[in-house]
């Protein structure tokens, strides 16, 4: 959550059909026994996104990855959003998982593919999507070593 003070700088939109995924996140546990509970990673990456700091949640943690046809993957210990950029700064994410389920089964794959599809049949404005996969074109004040 933003303070009162802060200016929102970048922008994450959820799609609809993955409020149920949203509503239960309280109750996921962390498969990787960091501090935080997976909802709480949520609210801390939704706060630095939004904020525009520099996106880092450690240095084992790469917290911005492309995978495919303009598909992202915004993640943090325990959890793994896949979306697109339609514009720098904006992200619009299409799919939720655990990081251990999507390990586990090699989902990686399944859910870039879901998104680009998805994204494919939605009525908007070309280009849909930054292509590339140069997070410097997605996103400012990104830094990872």
């Amino acid at each position: 959550m933003l303070e009162a003070q802060e200016q929102e700088w970048r922008t994450i939109y959820i799609l609809p059909r993955l409020a149920p995924s949203v509503a239960d996140l309280p109750t996921w546990q962390s498969h990787w026994k960091v501090e935080q509970s997976p909802g709480q990673q949520m609210d801390s990456l939704l706060e630095v996104f939004c904020s525009g700091e520099t996106l880092a949640f450690g240095p084992q943690i790469k917290p911005l990855v492309h995978l495919s046809d303009g598909v992202w993957e915004l993640k943090t210990p325990d959890l793994r959003l896949f979306g697109w950029f339609p514009h720098k700064d904006c992200f619009i994410c299409g799919a939720l998982d655990t990081a251990f389920n999507v390990k586990s089964y090699n989902l990686y794959r399944g859910y870039a593919g879901e998104v680009a599809r998805y994204r494919t049949q939605l009525d908007l404005n070309d280009p849909k999507f930054i292509p590339g996969d140069d997070p410097n074109d997605v996103v400012t004040n990104w830094n990872y070593p």
